[in-house]
């Protein structure tokens, strides 16, 4: 169907971000023992009397509403989300989510004990800043670099963690790990001048694919790197970048990563997040409409699916 005014647009790119699949890269939540539910979802609103101005007071009501419990009776809210067993409602988050990947983050210590029920998650293995602890003859990258390998083989991993790291450990520990084991780095960055490490790092290792974030003008700088290194794929800290992204790069980034703590909370983050992103996407399209570009809602459709799952799933191919 083409899409011949602004309104059309608009419904259109919004139809398409709201139906379409996700891929979650940053769950922070112990799949398998963390506590999970109504209470523990109330428990990440903002701790202070009155509304609950912000993102997550948003969040934690859309994700009651997407999973049909009620906002106005919570003891009816909890004992509708008790009658699932944990599996079962874990599945039921999912689906409202819309998930078709969620990577959670599992320390190297609980990597033997990692497997989960639902495919659709994914042990991501995090290497952790106290494997890089200095010892009597400084920091024990070759140790430290077995411990991540055996954890990542332990749970089958194909996603490494690296957040807070020091460029020495990337180098020497994260990125060769990764090589070998054939695993994605996800790794945040602090300032630009960690982008331009990272930059010529990747070229060192040439096998290694990688999700990226920053914020700020260091993340301006590695959209602007992204463009040059197609083994990286950056992740959006904020949506204010959205239109340098599709200038710069396309379709071929994330927009988005709840790093929620809860499954319930992830939910809640995305639904506000699809709010955020289908205006700016509509707002992008706009002057290619305007100059007679023969917009379709099939273009559209495969554009958000791009965005969303497309673009990591190809990290993998």
């Amino acid at each position: 169907m083409i899409v011949t005014d602004k309104q059309e647009l608009r419904r259109c790119v919004k139809q398409a971000v709201r139906r379409a699949q996700v891929a979650e890269t940053l769950l922070r939540f112990d799949v398998q023992s963390g506590s999970l539910g109504v209470d523990a979802l109330m428990a990440a609103l903002p701790p202070r009397p009155g509304t609950p101005f912000g993102m997550d007071g948003a969040a934690v009501y859309a994700a009651l509403g997407a999973l049909e419990l009620p906002a106005r009776d919570l003891a009816s809210a909890r004992s509708m989300q008790e009658s699932y067993d944990r599996n079962a409602w874990l599945r039921e988050v999912l689906d409202a989510l819309r998930a078709q990947r969620v990577l959670a983050v599992v320390p190297v210590g609980q990597a033997g004990n990692a497997a989960f029920e639902d495919d659709r998650i994914s042990a991501m293995i995090e290497a952790e800043a106290a494997l890089f602890a200095p010892g009597r003859y400084g920091i024990p990258f070759e140790a430290a670099a077995r411990q991540l390998a055996g954890a990542v083989r332990a749970c089958g991993a194909r996603d490494v963690l690296a957040e807070g790291l020091g460029m020495d450990a990337l180098r020497h520990t994260v990125l060769p790990v990764c090589e070998e084991e054939r695993c994605v780095l996800h790794v945040s960055l602090e300032g630009e001048a960690q982008v331009r490490t990272l930059d010529a790092l990747l070229r060192d290792f040439p096998g290694v694919r990688a999700v990226a974030w920053a914020q700020g003008g260091a993340e301006a700088l590695l959209i602007e790197t992204a463009a040059r290194q197609t083994g990286l794929l950056v992740r959006l800290t904020e949506m204010n970048h959205l239109p340098l992204a599709l200038e710069k790069l396309g379709c071929r980034f994330l927009p988005y990563a709840s790093g929620a703590a809860l499954p319930e909370l992830m939910l809640g983050r995305w639904l506000v997040a699809r709010e955020q992103l289908w205006p700016l996407l509509a707002d992008a399209y706009l002057p290619l409409a305007r100059a007679g570009y023969p917009l379709d809602s099939q273009r559209i459709e495969s554009d958000v699916n791009d965005l969303l799952t497309g673009s990591l799933k190809a990290l993998y191919l």
